[in-house]
């Protein structure tokens, strides 16, 4: 990937994978809480399963507070904060300190909701500072390689959630258009093009979902070396 190390390249990546998990996360489990206070209390089974994590919770309540706030789980929200301030942290002098302070004041936040009475209006800021993220992004980098890359990682991980949480054909196919938008910039070979095709192939119907496991691992693996 050009003049940028292989090391910074992958926390460029995971920064925009980890925020995005956060921000796509939060919005998806609103709609499997929103079900609970229904009165469908089993619904956020259904949520771990399709991200294919252990119910270790046995009810609604302890799911929404070991999910959302558990540190020691890396598949948390709270963790995946965490995550993605690390690799923000490391990239400090790319990204700029503004979009650096955007991810603080959405984990500020993110632990100022723990013991909200609402927990829906107490995590829109959350929300709120990780949209301004990509925007002090956009504004920060207009251009170049390093921008590419936290994309990449953005439209991969919300592909990913969209994929496990069986979004519409239209909406998925969107965000591939606007991943390949975003890889059209860079030069030939920044891709695996195996993978690339199997989510095109996939795509073309809504077979996807026959092939979840195999347009999963492909979608993973999207920058591995060809021929891997």
């Amino acid at each position: 990937m050009g003049t940028i190390s292989v090391e910074y390249s992958s926390n460029l990546y995971w920064i925009g994978r980890y925020v995005e998990r956060a921000y796509t996360s939060l919005n998806t489990f609103f709609d499997y809480h929103d079900k609970a206070l229904d009165k469908d209390k089993d619904s956020y089974k259904e949520f771990l399963e399709k991200l294919e994590i252990d119910d270790k919770y046995g009810d609604n309540h302890s799911f929404i507070r070991g999910y959302l706030y558990d540190n020691e789980d890396g598949f948390t929200v709270s963790s995946t904060l965490r995550f993605a301030h690390d690799n923000a942290l490391v990239c400090r002098n790319v990204i700029g300190s503004e979009a650096l302070a955007y991810i603080q004041l959405a984990m500020d936040a993110f632990s100022s909701s723990r013991d909200a009475k609402n927990l829906r209006l107490s995590l829109m800021p959350v929300i709120d500072y990780l949209l301004a993220f990509w925007g002090s992004l956009d504004d920060k980098l207009a251009n170049g390689e390093e921008r590419t890359i936290i994309k990449c990682g953005k439209f991969v991980e919300r592909l990913d959630l969209y994929f496990r949480f069986s979004y519409t054909h239209k909406l998925i196919k969107n965000e591939y258009e606007m991943l390949c938008h975003v890889l059209s910039r860079v030069r030939n070979g920044f891709c695996n093009a195996q993978h690339l095709a199997v989510l095109a192939d996939a795509l073309a119907t809504e077979s996807y979902k026959t092939r979840l496991k195999e347009v999963l691992e492909s979608l993973n693996r999207l920058f591995e070396e060809q021929g891997t």
